[in-house]
């Protein structure tokens, strides 16, 4: 017997129901308020009716100041968006309208990864820019090179 068949598909239902709980979780549907993905960032929490502001905690707003700050800001933005709905749809796989905005935000992280890699060098080991010679892992500067002058 496996140890997870002790519960049934309606365990969550004795869960104590606010805004937090894994109940109220899986009764979202497409009505779930979404922010857009620059406000989710600078909260860390991409749900309008999930966030719970601490005391007058403000989020920062998050400003580039080159190109290169600006792509990588508006990668990350994407990536954040993409991996907040990816959370979502573990518990509510069956969601169409969040699989397809999920895909959209992947989608634009793929291209703009695509982009950032072109033109300032590899984000990761598994870069297709590094399928070429030289090297670039270790030709390309490292984010905080040059920054500072150090």
């Amino acid at each position: 017997m496996n140890n997870y068949n002790y519960l049934n598909e309606d365990w969550y239902k004795s869960l104590p129901t606010n805004q937090y709980s894994i109940r109220n979780m899986n009764t979202m549907n497409n009505g779930t308020q979404l922010v857009n993905p620059t406000e989710g960032y600078n909260r860390g929490n991409l749900f309008a009716n999930l966030y719970d502001q601490y005391k007058n905690y403000r989020p920062e707003t998050l400003r580039a100041s080159n190109e290169q700050e600006r792509l990588f800001l508006e990668l990350s933005r994407n990536h954040f968006a993409a991996h907040e709905l990816n959370l979502y749809l573990d518990l509510n796989p069956d969601d169409v309208s969040m699989i397809r905005l999920f895909n959209d935000y992947r989608e634009k992280c793929d291209q703009l990864t695509k982009e950032y890699e072109r033109k300032y060098g590899p984000l990761t080991v598994k870069s297709d820019v590094l399928n070429q010679a030289p090297f670039m892992w270790e030709k390309s500067p490292w984010p905080w090179e040059d920054r500072f002058n150090v």
